[in-house]
């Protein structure tokens, strides 16, 4: 299969090995159907569900390093803030003011208190906008200035990650930030996106009303198929080699996938780090000799019993 290199990796091409390992290690989005599909599931959840009594929601299900966040931080970028002091002046009219829709914020992402409560659950949601507010403040007080500064800023989806960090808590602790939850979404109607590992089905099983509002929707680890062959193939479109890299034969690939463990976090950190690996040693393509002899070392790998006695 020839890879044809995106524009932006042509450009490096001919730069030092410093900056192409600069450019490997930076953040990359890439676009699978899975992933796609998802994205265009928040996006139609966005546009739709805003102001029904009943708002639908999205609880996104994945292990850890299977690309949730990085999805997430998609949808973001897709909608960032705005502000129209700065990008429009001329529409500064009074119906903007009057409406709030002179600075906004689309998509707001938090991260679950590792410490469950919904005084704590408001305190975040306060702290990630730089809203005013004192700690000692009443629940009741902080539920009240969270609503009225997600209006204020035009706030059209709230995105809780980590949600797992609920079943920290107590049972009444957990039903505290689930009831939290539900509130915002009844008063404020927006649609609320939930994501965490596969402990979160334990989290919004314990309330009827809110496993009937988020539906799970799953990130799969990778199997050996032509999706993942496909994703191989759209990672190599973002690495600085001149010739064609020889990673898409059964071989190369079955190594990638046994090494990572299916896990889409394993599969770019590994890639990455032989691309590197290859480039120090002269090469100009990547092969299974990089992939095996990197020294990456996997989730999967973490996990197996190691002895410590030399450490």
């Amino acid at each position: 299969m020839k890879i044809n290199l995106t524009d932006e990796t042509k450009a490096i091409l001919d730069k030092s090995l410093d900056e192409k390992i600069a450019y490997i290690k930076q953040d990359n989005w890439i676009s699978y159907p899975l992933a796609q599909n998802i994205i265009e599931e928040l996006e139609d959840i966005l546009k739709y569900e805003q102001g029904k009594d009943r708002v639908t929601s999205i609880l996104l299900v994945g292990s850890s390093n299977n690309g949730k966040t990085s999805l997430l931080n998609r949808l973001i970028e897709l909608h960032p803030p705005f502000d129209l002091f700065k990008t429009n002046p001329e529409k500064l009219t009074k119906e903007f003011f009057d409406k709030y829709e002179a600075t906004g914020i689309p998509v707001k992402y938090i991260v679950a208190p590792s410490e469950p409560s919904e005084n704590r659950l408001y305190a975040t949601i306060l702290d990630s906008i730089n809203a005013p507010f004192k700690h000692n403040e009443s629940t009741a007080k902080k539920q009240y200035l969270v609503e009225y500064y997600l209006k204020l800023l035009n706030i059209e989806m709230l995105v809780i990650d980590e949600i797992h960090n609920v079943l920290s808590g107590s049972v009444a602790k957990q039903k505290q930030v689930l009831n939290g939850i539900k509130n915002l979404s009844n008063n404020i109607k927006i649609p609320i996106v939930l994501a965490g590992t596969k402990d979160a089905l334990r989290v919004i099983s314990t309330d009827t009303q809110i496993s009937s509002r988020f539906r799970p929707v799953y990130l799969k680890k990778w199997k050996m198929d032509k999706d993942y062959v496909s994703l191989l193939a759209t990672i190599l479109t973002i690495l600085p080699f001149t010739q064609d890299s020889d990673i898409l034969n059964s071989k190369t690939a079955h190594e990638i996938l046994t090494i990572s463990d299916g896990y889409i976090g394993d599969i770019m950190g590994l890639i990455k780090k032989a691309s590197v690996f290859a480039l120090k040693n002269n090469r100009d393509k990547l092969t299974l000799k990089d992939i095996k002899e990197c020294g990456y070392s996997s989730m999967l790998n973490a996990r197996k019993s190691i002895s410590l006695q030399n450490i």
